[in-house]
């Protein structure tokens, strides 16, 4: 049995700094909807496929990412991906054109797409495997806390600094990650813990791919995962702030705390599942829970009018708190494939789950564009409160096909990592 040591502690610790960094700069956007749209004259569509330029990276790159954490762990690759995260935001700041502005939210993308690959890799290759669901709960609630600092605090530095200097200053943040990173790599040892002979192998490690894709089971899985993640990537991420604004006449900043709680309920959610999941040694009915708890937390917000600010408070954390239990599709993308090719397998899932955000953003922004009556405001399209809700039906939809979708993966009995349905 692996045991935990200091040197455990500081890779999980260095992983999951880089993760907080790394939900900061994915949601950014949704409080700056106003000024991208007037600083690149674009509509809600063009707004959506911006933002997801970063899921045009961070999904095709996460089964070589996988492969390669496999092949050389993470610590070297985590100072990579923060340079270029760096990279990438620096240019997002100083973006004139909206091609600029793509070409650096990419960047985002593709050095993000180590993050949660590497902290659940380091997870499940430096700690006792009947930590796995509450260590990666754990550390993706810490990491987190950047997607709840993007959201209302980060909007009442937009409205005092400007966006531009604002964004300038998670580039700096990146490039301490960098050197920091670089530090790591020098201090720690090479090797990860776990399967050094798969490592040294590339037949190996294709080998162990093929493994994977031919398993229905991961597909299904990450299908249901994709599904269950789109209310976070859609409404969380993007375009939950300019509803509130719209729908209730609120302050950007109101908005922006409101949408907030959503992620502090992930902080809270996340490691709770994940320990009551480690103790009754299941993961299916949980995730069963949480998509239909999850459902109905968030259907008032959209649908029922005139709700009182506190009531959107609670409401917005519950949707948090119950759709962490996502965060067990990746225990069961652990328990379902070959103990060697862990980082594989947990890239396949989110490979899927980023799949999915590059289409909801964009599908939102197209939705809006259609329901709308092409009114101009202030030179800027106008959407109502009724073209949101039309919009996001999608949500309920997608949560209820998730629910279905679980009922048919069966899980088989788990021998030694993991735990059955």
């Amino acid at each position: 049995m692996r045991k935990t040591t200091l040197t455990s502690w500081v890779m999980w610790g260095g992983a999951t700094l880089f993760l907080f960094y790394e939900f900061f700069i994915r949601v950014f956007p949704t409080v700056m909807v106003k000024e991208l749209l007037e600083a690149f004259r674009i509509t809600a569509t063009s707004f959506g496929t911006l933002s997801a330029f970063y899921f045009y990276a961070y999904a095709p790159m996460q089964i070589p990412v996988g492969i390669l954490i496999d092949r050389f762990g993470a610590q070297r690759l985590l100072a990579f991906a923060s340079l270029t995260c760096a990279v990438g935001t620096f240019l997002f700041a100083i973006a004139n054109q909206l091609g600029v502005a793509e070409t650096g939210r990419f960047l985002m993308g593709l050095g993000s797409a180590f993050g949660f690959v590497g902290m659940i890799y380091i997870c499940s290759n430096w700690f006792p495997p009947r930590r796995l669901a509450l260590l990666v709960g754990l550390g993706n609630s810490l990491g987190m806390l950047g997607a709840l600092g993007a959201e209302g605090p980060l909007s009442s530095l937009v409205e005092k600094f400007g966006w531009r200097p604002t964004v300038q200053i998670f580039s700096f943040a990146g490039a301490f990650l960098f050197v920091t990173f670089c530090l790591l790599a020098i201090l720690r040892p090479r090797k990860s813990p776990s399967h050094p002979k798969a490592k040294s192998l590339t037949i190996g490690l294709l080998k162990d791919l093929k493994l994977i894709c031919c398993n229905y089971k991961i597909y299904l899985n990450g299908l249901v995962a994709l599904l269950f993640y789109s209310t976070t990537a859609g409404f969380a991420s993007l375009w939950g702030t300019p509803f509130l604004i719209q729908k209730y006449g609120m302050e950007k900043s109101l908005a922006g705390y409101i949408i907030s709680m959503t992620f502090l309920g992930w902080i809270v959610g996340g490691p709770l599942i994940g320990l009551i999941s480690d103790r009754f040694k299941r993961r299916k009915p949980f995730l069963l829970m949480g998509i239909l708890l999850t459902g109905i937390s968030l259907i008032p917000v959209i649908y029922v009018d005139d709700l009182p600010i506190w009531l959107l408070f609670v409401l917005l954390f519950f949707v948090g708190i119950f759709s962490s239990a996502q965060l067990l599709n990746f225990s069961l993308s652990l328990e379902l494939n070959p103990g060697q090719a862990k980082g594989t397998s947990i890239a396949l899932t989110n490979f899927m789950v980023a799949f999915g955000s590059s289409i909801i953003q964009p599908f939102l922004g197209f939705l809006l564009d259609k329901g709308s009556d092409g009114t101009i405001k202030d030179g800027l399209p106008f959407y109502s409160a009724a073209d949101y809700k039309q919009a996001m039906i999608s949500f309920p939809l997608t949560l209820l096909l998730a629910f279905l979708l679980l009922l048919f993966l069966d899980l088989k009995p788990l021998k030694t990592e993991g735990f059955g349905s």
